[in-house]
């Protein structure tokens, strides 16, 4: 799955961040972001899941953050 083209028209990058939770798990967010006008998709934590899975479901909400903005 790719993430949509921006709607500003930019390809928007992948980002992530790790951080220590409050009870001590290591987690890492993903979002989609643009580089350009800076628009920022949903983050999804990867804690319960596997990476992949987290990147999916941040593409995903990405996805559908445009679609509801921009339908087909």
């Amino acid at each position: 799955m790719e993430p949509r083209t921006c709607l500003c028209g930019a390809e928007p990058d992948l980002r992530q961040e790790t951080r220590v939770t409050a009870d001590g798990r290591t987690e890492t967010l993903y979002w989609i972001g643009c580089p350009v006008c800076g628009q920022l998709g949903p983050k999804v934590s990867d804690l319960g899941k596997d990476k992949d899975t987290a990147i999916a479901e941040a593409i995903a909400a990405w996805n559908d953050k445009l679609n509801r903005a921009r339908p087909l």
